[in-house]
C-alpha cells in the first residue's frame, strides 16, 4: 500500500479503506508462473559453442522488494536467469554438460539463480532447459579455426 506515492506496508488478501487522491494499491500476483527465455549462444571454455532455450518457475516472496527494488519483477526475473545461465554455463567443465551429468548441473544453477533473485524479492526454482545444443568449435568467416 502506497500513501502520498510511498511504501507504507504490504497488506494481505482483504477489504481495506483506501481515501482516494491520497492512498493507492498495487496489486502482487504471488502465484508462481513459467518464464522461458529466449535462445542463448554460449562459448564454452573449450572454444565449443552451446545453444540452449531453458525455462523455471518463479514467484514474488516479498512484495515490498519486487515493487520497490526493480520496476518489473516478471523481465527482471528473466534478464536474471539469463545471466546466471550465460556466465556461469561458460565457466562450467565440459565434462558436466554430459546428460548424465546434467542433473547435478541444473540443481547448482538453480542454486546460482536463487541466490541472485534473492536480492529482489523473488523465487526462482525448477530451472530445466528446454532445448540444449552443443555444437563443433567456432568458425571465423573465412573459414580460419578459432
Amino acid at each position: 500500500m502506497f500513501v502520498c506515492g510511498r511504501y507504507w506496508k504490504t497488506v494481505g488478501p482483504g477489504c481495506y479503506f483506501v481515501f482516494p487522491w491520497f492512498m493507492y494499491l498495487h496489486e502482487v500476483s504471488v502465484v508462481p508462473g513459467m518464464l522461458v527465455t529466449p535462445r542463448l549462444d554460449i562459448t564454452l571454455l573449450d572454444g565449443t559453442s552451446l545453444s540452449l532455450v531453458a525455462s523455471a518457475w518463479h514467484r514474488v516472496v516479498d512484495a515490498n522488494l519486487a515493487v520497490n527494488t526493480i520496476e518489473d519483477y516478471g523481465s527482471t526475473s528473466v534478464e536474471l536467469l539469463m545471466s546466471v545461465l550465460a556466465d556461469r554455463i561458460a565457466r562450467v567443465k565440459p565434462e558436466r554438460l554430459e546428460p548424465e551429468n546434467r542433473a547435478a548441473l541444473l540443481r547448482d544453477l538453480t542454486a546460482w539463480a536463487q541466490a541472485e533473485a534473492a536480492e529482489y524479492g523473488i523465487e526462482l526454482t525448477k530451472v530445466r532447459f528446454s532445448t540444449f545444443v552443443l555444437r563443433a568449435r567456432t568458425y571465423r568467416l573465412l573459414g580460419e579455426h578459432v
